[in-house]
Order: structure tokens, then sequence, then C-alpha cells
């Protein structure tokens, strides 16, 4: 089957539609929640929903935001974004391409109405730049990774480009029920896998009162903020066969795991936690010539079949200011071959210095299995005399000192981290690779 005789269709589902019905018919609404379940369809409704903003109101300015500018590009300027509007208008985005409408360099594309959508991180590298802006729309995308509301505050006051509604058929103004032109109301959306109910996302959208000064919402502002919950079931047309079913696999024995990503539904605070989201500090990756030192760490998963856990693979760099940057979170669930090959492109495109397996399940298997790739290969095999928590414990010491940052938001990473308790039945095959 050609590429012209097929194109892929983004046709809502009924809470899909309800999200879209919020932003065009609530003339309240201000502030709107998508919340729920990994793969529920959030990212592609608000990605559409979005692109017809922009279309709708010319000469406007809409942003879509994540925490770092590197997830921004990777996950939507270069994924959900582009592959949405090949669904929805496929010749306008060809033409976009081939006019120069598409900024690669600042990651931003303009529509022929001169409106624009930015994509940015909410960085300290980025946050002065974003500051600086007015937008009609703010898209913060994976919310509860901002964990500074102050952030969010700044954001929404940033809200004040505005613009008569245009009719995309006839380029006319809109008219309401009393012959007045129709304008853009300023709009902040977000979307989360939900997490702990200490979370600014909870406190405002479910207790409705303000995350820092705790007190209850107005009355009148009540009717500003809005959540929907998108369920991953109405969802399974857009996702492969199987999907949920190895969802279900992948998350359990790890029950608060299970409740963010397989429910989407909030927990209770973990007590017991050794790392928590306020202890996660992110930069920039470094200069290959600022890092002394990079390892490619490995907790090879005791089987391969359905149930094993993934086999955990953290790429990790010493800088000159002697801190630990987490360059990347690569787990896999796969055969001993593919963890194997994968360990070795790591070590290649990394230019690592070495590789650190722990070597309880499999011994020499394991140093084997890696020796394979690349046979003079430097590997340190590493043995596991202690309990997790006691190998964490330095680590967690090291996150407290502000000795360690994340390049990126590694959220499965982050969140088996911050869910990790010694009683937990699954392993933590991220955290055990990243905490050697």
């Amino acid at each position: 089957m050609t590429e012209q005789s097929y194109r892929k269709e983004f046709i809502p589902n009924a809470k899909q539609q309800q999200l879209n019905q919020l932003v065009w018919h609530d003339p309240y609404v201000e502030n709107l929640l998508a919340f729920g379940p990994s793969r529920s369809g959030k990212s592609a409704i608000i990605t559409a929903m979005i692109i017809n903003r922009a279309m709708s109101y010319p000469g406007t300015k809409h942003a879509i935001f994540r925490l770092t500018m590197r997830s921004c590009r990777s996950h939507l300027f270069n994924g959900t974004f582009p592959d949405i509007m090949k669904m929805l208008y496929p010749d306008l985005w060809e033409w976009m391409g081939k006019n120069g409408k598409i900024n690669k360099a600042e990651s931003w594309v303009e529509f022929p109405n001169t409106s624009k959508i930015h994509f940015e991180g909410l960085d300290p590298n980025n946050i002065d730049k974003v500051l600086g802006a007015q937008y009609a729309t703010a898209w913060v995308n994976e919310c509860n990774e901002v964990q500074d509301y102050d952030i969010i505050q700044q954001l929404a006051s940033r809200l004040a480009d505005t613009a008569p509604l245009v009719d995309l058929n006839t380029n006319k103004p809109v008219l309401d029920a009393d012959g007045k032109v129709q304008k853009l109301r300023p709009l902040m959306i977000y979307d989360c896998n939900p997490d702990v109910k200490t979370d600014w996302d909870y406190l405002c959208f479910v207790e409705k009162r303000h995350p820092i000064t705790g007190k209850p919402f107005k009355p009148e502002t009540l009717r500003k903020w809005r959540r929907v919950f998108l369920p991953r079931q109405e969802n399974d047309h857009n996702l492969a066969k199987g999907y949920g079913d190895s969802l279900e696999d992948r998350y359990d024995g790890s029950p608060e795991m299970a409740s963010r990503f397989l429910e989407g539904r909030w927990r209770d605070d973990n007590p017991d936690a050794l790392f928590r989201k306020s202890m996660f500090k992110y930069r920039d990756r470094p200069q290959d010539d600022f890092l002394l030192r990079i390892i490619v760490a490995v907790d090879p998963a005791g089987s391969n079949g359905n149930n094993s856990d993934s086999t955990g693979i953290c790429v990790v760099g010493l800088g000159m200011d002697g801190c630990a940057y987490i360059l990347e979170d690569a787990s896999i669930k796969g055969t001993p071959e593919q963890w194997a090959k994968r360990v070795g492109e790591l070590y290649d495109s990394y230019g690592a210095d070495l590789v650190v397996a722990e070597k309880n399940y499999g011994g020499q298997m394991v140093e084997h299995t890696i020796r394979t790739y690349r046979r003079n290969m430097p590997v340190k095999m590493v043995t596991a005399t202690k309990g997790k928590r006691v190998r964490a414990e330095p680590v967690a010491m090291a996150y407290h000192k502000d000795k360690v940052f994340h390049t990126d938001t590694f959220k499965e990473l982050e969140s088996q981290m911050c869910a990790y308790k010694s009683d937990t039945k699954k392993s933590p095959d991220r955290m055990d690779a990243l905490v050697w």
C-alpha cells in the first residue's frame, strides 16, 4: 500500500470531544487539565486544539511547554506535533515545510495567517525568554514535572494575546448571538499522568485550593478550573494490538507505578521514599570535554520472558565540577542479545569509558553477552552484597547535596525512584542501574 493510498486519520473519541467542547464553548474556563494513564490520547487532542486555535485566530501566538527544552523538542516538536499535522492538514504541513514556516533551529512553526506556535522548555536556560513573551494559549505538557508553582503562575500572567475568531471557509470574522465579533479567550492547558496528592495539579484541580497559601478557591474562581479524565481504553483503536496487556504486565507488582501510568489516578505520597521529585535538578547536557568520565550502567533482567523485568540501562557522566550528570535512561525489555546490542551502541555513541554491570544474574554469562557486541569493550562486573536501599542511600544523599543533575525528564526512572519502598515486589530495574 503506497503512502498516497493510505493516510492515518485522527478521529477524536468521546472524552477527547468533551475536552474540545470545553475549549471552544465554555465561557468561563481558564485552566483546563487533561489527565489519565499512559497512551490515553491526551497529547494528540491538545495538539489538535492548539493547531485549530492558531488557524482560527490570525496573528496570534501560542506556546507548547515542557520542563526541559530537550523533551519538548524530542517528544512534541519532532514527535506529536508533526504526526497530528500530517493527519489533519497534510497539504498545509507540506506547504509550511517548503516555505520556511517550520523553524527547526528555534523550534517554532508559522501558519499562513501569521499565527505562530512556539515550543519551549521551562528549564533555567529558557525561562527568562519564555516569561518575556505573551501568548493566546499555553500548554504545559506533563505538567506535574514542573514542581515550582511560581512558574505556572508566571506563565498564566503572560496570557494576554487575543484576536477575532475567523471562519476558515469564508475568512471572515465570526459573530456571536448579539452580532458582536467573537474574540479569543486566552487559555492555559495542562496534561499529566497523575502522581501524588501533594502535587500542585491535584491541589488546584481536585481540592480546588491554592498550592502555596492553602486557601480554598473563591466561588467565582471554581468555574475557571476544569478537568477531564481520559481513559486509555477509549484510545485503544490508536494503539498496537495487545498494548494494554503488555502495560499491565509491565507494572504488575508496582502499585505506585500502576496507579500513575496504568490507572491514571493520584495516590498518597510515599512517606518512606528515599527520593522525592523536589530532589531532581535539571541542566542541559554538558559538552563532551566537560565530562571527565562516562559510564554505561547495566542491571540485567533475571529472565527474558513476557513477565520479566526490564534491563535497566543508564548513562552517567562525571563533570569537571564533581557532579554526576544523568545523560540517558535507555532501559529496555528484550533478550540478552538485544540489551547487549543497546549497551554497545550507547558505549559508542557517548564515547563511554566503561560499562558497569551487575553479575548477580548470570555472572560470567552477563559479561560474555556484553562482549559479543565488542570483544575489547571495558566491562566491570559488580556484585550486590548489600540491599537496594543501602546501596541507594549514598546516591540519595548526593541528590540532596545537589551533586546530581538530570539532562532530561526521565519520567519512568524518576517515578520508579520516588515510588521505591523496601517491600516493593517488583524490582526497580531502572533505579538499580542508576545507583550502581
